[in-house]
């Protein structure tokens, strides 16, 4: 959590974040901010992959799904809280926007590259995997190779398109269950 925090603090001296209108700000919330799921979510499972601590984790009597799916939960929550507070720097800076909806709408983003990046490292056993499938998914996004016209664009609330955020909400809790059905199954 603290390269995400580290890189918001970054953020406005990388680009501007005062006087920005809805577009701009989205767009800001969008391409900049949402680079923080990758950060938290796709290392969760990362102390696991060592030998030594499997023998040590797997001792336990909660099971590891289990023990993931807590993970999950307290990295949403951090991802809420710091999306919420770094769009309210935003709101004090004079950016006009529906707080609330674009909060929700980058959050989503950021669990969407966020599990798509803990699936790639959970089925290849290797969160550098995992970080090369997210910010290829983000690259993929942000060149234009991903159309603004499919369910899986990231970038969606530029065009004021809410709608594709229910889908990239549908598919991450789709790669999130399927990660934790094949912990669950793996670990048995």
């Amino acid at each position: 959590m603290l390269p995400a925090a580290l890189y918001l603090l970054t953020v406005p001296a990388l680009r501007g974040i005062a006087n920005l209108n809805e577009v701009h700000s989205a767009e800001c919330l969008e391409r900049s901010a949402v680079l923080i799921g990758i950060w938290i979510i796709v290392p969760l499972r990362a102390a696991e992959q060592g030998a030594a601590i499997r023998e040590t984790v797997f001792a336990r009597k909660i099971p590891q799904w289990v023990i993931l799916l807590m993970r999950i939960s307290m990295a949403m929550a951090a991802l809420v809280l710091f999306t919420g507070i770094f769009a309210a720097i935003m709101t004090v800076n004079h950016c006009t926007f529906p707080y609330g909806s674009y909060v929700m709408g980058t959050v989503i983003s950021e669990i969407m590259l966020g599990s798509i990046g803990l699936f790639a490292a959970v089925l290849s056993n290797s969160v550098i995997a995992g970080y090369l499938v997210s910010a290829g998914y983000f690259l993929l996004n942000d060149l234009g190779n991903i159309p603004g016209t499919s369910v899986f664009y990231l970038f969606s609330m530029e065009t004021g398109n809410f709608m594709k955020k229910v889908w990239l909400l549908g598919t991450s809790i789709l790669m999130i269950t399927i990660t934790l059905y094949y912990v669950k199954k793996k670990d048995v």
